[in-house]
């Protein structure tokens, strides 16, 4: 055999396997299965895309061309793949197909064709992201489940068994306001042109599964249970996640960003599935296909960049890098007492001086808040900053009161904390004396900064003034010695110096 004398079309938004079902009885078997065994093949291979027997198919009813039409779909041990889309089986109501009445009456109205054929099942019904027609408005509706023949992929026996109480039947088709989501599925599936957005860099789908997941914690919270949704609520899912995932990451992260409520109402400490709920179990537990790999990076970094979260929280099975403490874990990571930490944390201003925040729940930037306290633990009190630096008590309290080395916290008074001095402020202050006193061989005319200010009768602050002006141009550091008490200067250049700034203002 050739070709067959009597086929019908099949349309570009048709399921093969509908299609191989209306040609079977367009040809007046009962049965798709025992037609194509009649034509050498097996309905199965048909239904599931091999490309052999779809080849062979096609070519005896005369439609060769339509050999990569949407509805040929490719099966594997997983997945349906439909052209460029991909579903997994769980996506897929193919036992249970479901049907718009409406369309199959105006098939039969206006269709080509022997009657009882012209009725054909279309792609856009087969994902179980697609409840409603949008051409009617109205819910999709199984097809009664075979009893006579054997497969319930053959379409056209299906609906025929449907005819003995079709008013009952179209009665089902309740009224339906359709999704924009179920749109975008049939497009995608359909290869209709359409503007592009962020979720079709996903397989089709991880896109449908993430935005009803996404609705379904919209409406019913983040730990929704998946079986306990009807059919409209899953519907209204579908149409409240595609508003978040249709809109790109940036409103994806913002949606994230809301399930933090629960962290900052302090209903326990941070935990993936104590934070996104549902979302985090199904990308977590539930599967590792590699394909959602996108969104689990956007997870992450929205949760770094947004909760106090660091390298002993595992995200997916991978350490978090820091980027906020929280003083409790600030605390707990550098073994600071929480008190003292917290009164520390507000007089250097990196937390609100009235925040009645709990410690874990108060933030400040990671790197600021890991730098200060290196320097608050390498800080020194007043004696030993004094020591450090090698100078004596009353020429200390100049060099603080010009600004020339400033404490930790300058206002520590008003916080009612002690005075301490950072090494590196410390180490500043002597680099900058070396620089404009540097180290050379003793020589007898020359006196330390207290016995000039004194010989000459001028303020230590105006020594001090000229010496980091570099207007004592010969002053050194005594070799052996350094800091402050180690300079050295002469009496003749202050003089000068003084002499000079004195004509100047006049």
């Amino acid at each position: 055999m050739s070709t067959l004398q009597v086929t019908v079309d099949f349309n570009e938004d048709e399921s093969f396997a509908s299609f191989v079902s209306r040609v079977a009885a367009a040809n007046g078997t009962q049965s798709a299965q025992a037609f194509c065994q009649h034509l050498g093949l097996q309905f199965q291979a048909l239904v599931d895309g091999d490309p052999a027997s779809v080849s062979r198919m096609l070519g005896l009813c005369r439609q060769g061309e339509k050999m990569h039409a949407p509805g040929v779909t490719l099966r594997d041990e997983r997945t349906y793949t439909f052209g460029r889309e991909t579903l997994l089986r769980s996506n897929m109501s193919r036992r249970h197909l479901r049907v718009c009445p409406r369309c199959l009456e105006d098939d039969e109205a206006a269709g080509k064709g022997p009657s009882g054929t012209r009725a054909y099942g279309r792609i856009g019904w087969l994902p179980t992201f697609v409840r409603t027609c949008s051409k009617h408005e109205a819910y999709l509706v199984p097809l009664p489940q075979p009893e006579q023949f054997g497969s319930p992929h053959d379409f056209a026996a299906r609906v025929r068994l449907s005819r003995a109480s079709w008013e009952t039947f179209l009665a089902d088709s309740t009224p339906a306001v359709p999704s924009g989501f179920e749109r975008y599925v049939s497009d995608r599936l359909l290869g209709r042109p359409r503007q592009p957005i962020w979720i079709d860099e996903l397989p089709l789908y991880a896109a449908g599964k993430l935005t009803e997941t996404v609705g379904a914690i919209v409406n019913h919270g983040r730990s929704f249970v998946t079986g306990n949704l009807t059919n409209a609520e899953w519907l209204e899912a579908g149409r409240s996640g595609f508003a978040i995932t249709s809109d790109g990451p940036a409103a994806f992260a913002e949606f994230l960003r809301s399930l933090h409520d629960r962290f900052w109402n302090g209903d326990g400490d941070f935990g993936g599935r104590v934070i996104y709920g549902r979302l985090y179990e199904m990308l977590a537990h539930e599967n590792e296909d590699p394909a959602y790999d996108p969104i689990r990076e956007i997870i992450r970094e929205t949760a770094v960049a947004s909760l106090p979260i660091g390298p002993d929280h595992r995200l997916f099975g991978l350490a978090s890098p820091r980027r906020w403490h929280s003083v409790h874990s600030a605390t707990k990571e550098f073994g600071l007492h929480h008190k003292t930490a917290r009164k520390i944390f507000a007089a250097a201003r990196l937390i609100p001086c009235d925040d009645n925040t709990a410690d874990s729940r108060t933030l400040v930037d990671a790197v600021e808040i890991e730098t200060f306290i290196h320097r608050w633990q390498s800080s020194l009190k007043t004696d030993a900053a004094r020591e450090y630096v090698n100078i004596g008590r009353s020429s200390w309290e100049i060099v603080l009161s010009e600004g020339y080395v400033k404490p930790l916290i300058e206002d520590h008074k008003a916080h009612g904390v002690a005075p301490l001095f950072p090494l590196d402020e410390l180490d500043r202050f002597v680099t900058r004396l070396e620089s404009v006193a540097p180290v050379r061989p003793t020589s007898d005319e020359f006196v330390s900064l207290p016995s000039a200010a004194k010989r000459a009768s001028v303020r230590m602050a105006q020594i001090l003034e000229f010496l980091f002006a570099g207007r004592l141009e010969s002053a050194y550091t005594e070799a052996g010695a350094r800091g402050f008490d180690g300079v050295r200067i002469s009496v003749p250049e202050v003089f000068l110096a003084w002499n000079t700034s004195f004509l100047t203002k006049k």
